[in-house]
């Protein structure tokens, strides 16, 4: 069994998650999705490690299929890795998950123990018995069993040299929004109706009945079963051809997004207690400050700023605005 007992993540009075997901920190070079937005988030560790959050990653940290050693992303990385003990340091506010892209967690967590001992990488977590954290790439067919290693070995032998070069991997979900539709759209209705995948639940948390599922993997932030485009959809009641899924809000699933976004970062937070916990989408980003003015003329320095895209009141067995 490799999912986290509830004991581990009960909430209380004071309790703050932070979870975010498919940073694919790599190896600095050209490949490295990651490193244009390292800074952004150095500084929202930052941010979370002084506010008293648990980290907690979805899966997909590291970019483990273009990547055969995790030494080369340590070093482009180091700065990210201290903060990342300091969780671990800090009481184990660091929770570790791991998805298709860092799979190798699941058979060789020994290489992590000398920067966080005694970590244990997992597949799945539940916090108040009801909300479902994974990766959530079991919900996409060409990222598990014969389709998952025809695509390690394309990464590897192929794409890592191309996306040097400016080319992007057409493998992932986040390149393809039908696809990310059809994983919202399982993921979504595994919360609501428990078949298929969720049945591991019995194995995993025996008796438990899984009201929320909070993944990743697509790359698409979405809240309250919405992305952000079908919110924008939504609000200026228009459309286009080929939009999806619908337009109701749902407790039922949300997404934290990604690391690797152009310009920014995007996460979940979650504070309060079981009963009653604040849920927000979150985007780290650095933004211009247009108070700042120099004899020479008007300009605009950048600052990293955390701004709330979406914030709602989860209640036991309900959702508010």
């Amino acid at each position: 069994m490799n999912a986290i007992s509830t004991n581990h993540l009960q909430s209380g009075p004071e309790t703050k998650f932070i979870l975010f997901s498919d940073a694919h920190r790599g190896d600095g070079s050209g490949a490295d999705d990651f490193a244009a937005n390292s800074q952004l988030f150095k500084c929202a560790l930052d941010h979370y490690l002084a506010e008293g959050y648990t980290l907690i990653e979805l899966g997909d940290s590291e970019e483990l299929l273009e990547n055969k050693q995790f030494d080369q992303i340590y070093i482009s990385h180091t700065a990210i890795y201290d903060r990342l003990a300091q969780f671990h340091q800090s009481g184990g506010r660091y929770i570790k998950l791991w998805g298709n892209h860092d799979d190798l967690w699941e058979r060789r967590q020994d290489l992590l123990q000398h920067l966080f001992p005694g970590i244990v990488v997992y597949e799945a977590a539940v916090i108040d018995r009801r909300i479902l954290l994974w990766h959530g790439h079991r919900a996409d067919p060409k990222c598990w069993g014969w389709w998952a290693k025809l695509t390690r070995v394309v990464l590897r032998k192929f794409w890592y040299g191309m996306q040097q070069i400016g080319f992007r991997d057409p493998t992932r979900a986040a390149e393809n929004p039908g696809r990310c539709d059809a994983v919202d759209k399982i993921l979504f209705e595994w919360a609501k109706t428990g078949r298929s995948e969720m049945r591991r639940l019995d194995e995993w948390f025996p008796g438990m009945r899984i009201d929320i599922i909070i993944a990743g993997h697509t790359h698409r932030p979405v809240f309250q079963n919405l992305s952000l485009t079908d919110k924008w959809y939504v609000e200026k009641r228009r459309s286009t051809p080929g939009t999806r899924r619908g337009n109701r809000r749902d407790s039922a699933y949300f997404n934290t997004g990604s690391c690797v976004h152009p310009r920014c970062i995007t996460g979940i937070e979650l504070t309060g207690t079981g009963n009653e916990m604040h849920i927000s989408l979150i985007k780290w980003s650095a933004e211009p400050i247009r108070e700042k003015e120099l004899a020479e003329g008007t300009v605009y320095p950048l600052a990293i700023q955390r701004t709330v895209l979406e914030s709602a009141l989860l209640k036991s067995g309900a959702i508010s605005i």
